[in-house]
């Protein structure tokens, strides 16, 4: 048989009290002691963290990054000096060349015949020039005899006139005859024309030396006209003038090509730049110079070492009109917020990847400033 149970009462004051309830004893201090550390411990975390964030705005601050960064490179446009029709085109869309590549061919028939033209002319006048070098000593000799002669003829032509000027006079007293007056007026007249023959005959003699000086003279013009024809001829062989890629090919053989009209364009892969946008209050952190570092979205993994090379100084407003594409320009979204305002800050490449680097790729810049 089982005891009876205790009444309620006595059961209760039986039991023994939970230990919540029994009251605190005196070694209950390292427990306040451990709370103090962790409020103690988180306030260092929150110091650290806002050092933390204060010196990554640091870093931030004075190296600016932008993810508004596109990669560009000179293009530059193939464009021939000299008309015709192209014959041959050498090289496909997106070929990358080397300088001195021939690009296309135009038709060489017309230059060639007038190189032909410009020889032959060349030709007929240095034989112009040796005839007359030939014959320089005779008509020297002639110039001098022709002088000569009308040096003879002047004195002849004085002495008639002093005859007649002392006859004259004695006419009327007499002592000369009209028959003396008449002959010394007659060899006056005659004077008068040998002397004017022989100033005739002396101006052709210098004319006639003077046409190997002309004919010398002109040599220069004739030679130029050779190396001008020589020249338009090489110009129908359009090639490289740089390493690079041809962009914009839509040509064929038997199209005309136009002197001064582009006919494609050509991508000088050489040097490579990163056209990115800062804020204009992050412009005091860099300058021409500046070290920077930018990497492309395609390749994050790749660094590339950059420098600054300017720096957009106008920032045209929306409604400007016209605005040449190689001008940096940048729209103004909110005119009413100055510090929203981004300029164009164009990076140079150092050692670009030429499999990697394309026009239009976007990338990331980051200011390193000077010295890195």
């Amino acid at each position: 048989m089982s005891d009876p149970k205790p009444p309620r009462g006595e059961l209760a004051e039986a039991e023994p009290k939970s230990p919540a309830t029994k009251p605190a004893p005196s070694g209950a201090a390292p427990g306040a002691e451990r709370k103090a550390a962790g409020k103690i411990l988180s306030l260092l975390i929150v110091c650290a963290a806002i050092v933390l964030v204060l010196w990554v705005w640091n870093i931030e601050e004075h190296h600016p990054r932008t993810d508004d960064a596109v990669v560009r490179a000179n293009v530059v446009e193939i464009v021939p000096r000299v008309r015709g029709q192209i014959i041959n085109v050498c090289v496909e869309d997106n070929q990358a060349v080397k300088e001195g590549d021939l690009l296309i061919e135009i038709d060489p028939d017309d230059y060639k015949l007038a190189l032909e033209k410009a020889n032959a002319d060349l030709a007929s006048l240095d034989e112009q020039i040796a005839v007359a070098r030939a014959q320089d000593a005779e008509l020297k000799f002639a110039v001098k005899a022709a002088a000569a002669a009308v040096e003879s003829g002047n004195a002849q032509l004085m002495q008639a006139e002093d005859s007649l000027h002392r006859l004259e006079p004695l006419l009327p007293k007499g002592f000369a005859t009209a028959e003396q007056v008449d002959q010394a007026k007659t060899a006056t007249e005659v004077a008068t024309s040998e002397v004017a023959a022989q100033e005739e005959q002396l101006n052709q003699a210098k004319a006639a030396l003077s046409q190997l000086q002309t004919l010398t003279a002109e040599r220069p013009g004739a030679v130029a006209a050779v190396h001008l024809a020589e020249l338009e001829l090489s110009y129908c062989e359009v090639r490289a003038p740089f390493a690079g890629r041809v962009i914009n090919l839509n040509l064929s053989a038997g199209a005309y090509a136009s002197a001064g009209i582009p006919v494609f364009s050509l991508l000088d892969t050489r040097r490579w730049y990163v056209m990115a946008d800062f804020r204009e209050g992050e412009l005091r952190y860099m300058a021409p110079g500046t070290d920077a570092e930018v990497y492309l979205l395609s390749a994050p993994d790749r660094r590339f070492i950059g420098k600054v090379q300017g720096i957009g100084w106008a920032v045209e407003p929306e409604d400007e009109i016209d605005i040449p594409h190689s001008l940096p320009y940048v729209k103004r979204e909110l005119n009413w917020v100055h510090v929203a305002q981004r300029f164009p800050v164009r990076i140079e490449v150092e050692d670009p990847d030429p499999n990697l680097f394309r026009m239009g790729e976007s990338a990331v810049a980051i200011i390193k400033g000077a010295g890195g």
